[in-house]
């Protein structure tokens, strides 16, 4: 039990800050460790997820906000259709078989794993503040550069249909949904890579706390599990937002491409087998 509760720990730990470094929310390997490694059932594992990806996503953004990093207009914007699907996907999962869920989880995994390798980051920030500033479009401070720079936003609409698909994601899954909302705010919309994990971290507390309601009024739910893991949220978000501020997440980010495509395989197995 006690070995349970520091691994448990430790992956709150390590979920927090691949949130602050990819912001992904953590989703994507809380869910498939509970399963496959401490044999939760899926649904019991998703509502532990996101209860979790709320708590660190809410410690993340306290510093974000703190750095000038999030834009919160954009945010409020694209997550009322992240809501609505959330809370949508979480309706439909409890729904969902095991065995269904475990085979759309596996490939959810493995189109995760190829958007984060062929993500292209794009960044036309500049230092000179553009004269015709829309009503999103606002600067950022960039750690690694120590200046302040501004953007401009870019179809939001556009970025908004690929939130909405990311907030079913979430519900579904227990995924925060930013693997889709930073390539889309990134790609689409033109924000610079840095602002958009700090924005999709913020967005991810709404997310996730609405496709948790579902799962918690069926009563799919671990109180020890996701009170361990939160409290390792915390730490890992804390050591991540004060110590990883200039650190680069490739490396990371492949050896996460990696564990993805392995858990799917896993998954896939599970769905076969259960």
């Amino acid at each position: 039990m006690i070995i349970e509760l520091i691994c448990l720990l430790a992956l709150g730990f390590i979920s927090a800050v691949l949130a602050y470094l990819l912001g992904i929310g953590g989703g994507a390997l809380i869910v498939p460790v509970l399963v496959v490694f401490f044999g939760y059932p899926v649904h019991e594992a998703v509502a532990v997820s996101l209860v979790v990806v709320v708590a660190s996503s809410i410690s993340i953004t306290s510093v974000n906000l703190l750095k000038n990093m999030v834009n919160i207009k954009l945010a409020l914007f694209l997550e009322s259709a992240a809501i609505l699907g959330a809370v949508g996907g979480g309706l439909a999962s409890v729904n969902i078989s095991e065995q269904v869920l475990s085979a759309v989880f596996a490939g959810i995994m493995a189109i995760t794993a190829y958007i984060m390798w062929k993500k292209a980051e794009v960044d036309v920030s500049s230092v000179d503040i553009p004269l015709d500033m829309g009503e999103f479009d606002r600067d950022f401070m960039d750690a690694g550069r120590g200046e302040l720079r501004f953007y401009k936003v870019e179809k939001p609409e556009q970025t908004m249909f690929i939130v909405f698909l990311a907030g079913i994601t979430s519900g579904m899954l227990g995924l925060g949904g930013g693997v889709f909302k930073v390539p889309a705010m990134n790609v689409i919309s033109r924000v610079p890579i840095k602002a958009a994990t700090a924005t999709s971290n913020f967005m991810i507390c709404f997310t996730a706390a609405a496709g948790s309601l579902p799962y918690l009024m069926k009563g799919f739910f671990h109180p020890a599990a996701a009170g361990t893991m939160v409290l390792g949220a915390f730490a890992g978000s804390k050591f991540a937002t004060g110590r990883l501020a200039k650190v680069e997440s490739k490396s990371i980010k492949l050896l996460f491409i990696l564990f993805l495509l392995f858990v799917a395989v896993q998954m896939v197995y599970k769905a076969v087998t259960a």
